[in-house]
Order: structure tokens, then C-alpha cells, then sequence
């Protein structure tokens, strides 16, 4: 079994590498299907958030949508 600090390092690198594969994505997708993206993404969080009641669900939903603000360029 791996230590956590290695599990933690391993999981920090796979979510850094999703964020630049997706940004890449974006950056060369139509802005028609990132705009439609951006609207499905909204809609999205917002289901989530309607589920979400503590308080440290929503702490880590507001950090992932920052995450997927950055990824998209735009504000979600």
C-alpha cells in the first residue's frame, strides 16, 4: 500500500494533468461548443449545488467551479 503523502502527490498530478488536457481541448473547440459547454456546465453545478446542504459540500463545490471557471476561460 502506498503512503498517503504518495497517494496525495499522485492525485494532485492526474487532476493537474486533466486541467491542461481540457484547457488544450478548449482552446481549439469552436467557440459555439465551448460557449454550449459553458451552459451545460452551469447548469450542471447548479444541480449539484441544489443537492448539496453542508457546508463543506459547498466549500468543495465552489473550489471546483473555480477550477472549471479557469479551464474554460470564462466565470461559471
Amino acid at each position: 500500500m502506498k503512503p498517503v503523502e504518495e497517494v496525495i502527490n499522485d492525485l494532485q498530478c492526474r487532476a493537474l494533468a486533466y486541467e491542461i488536457i481540457f484547457q488544450s481541448i478548449c482552446s481549439e473547440l469552436p467557440q459555439l461548443f465551448v460557449d454550449k459547454a459553458i451552459e451545460n456546465i452551469e447548469l450542471n453545478f447548479k444541480a449539484f449545488e441544489s443537492g448539496t446542504h453542508s457546508e463543506a459540500g459547498k466549500a468543495k463545490l465552489e473550489a471546483a467551479k473555480a477550477v472549471a471557471s479557469r479551464i474554460v476561460g470564462a466565470k461559471i
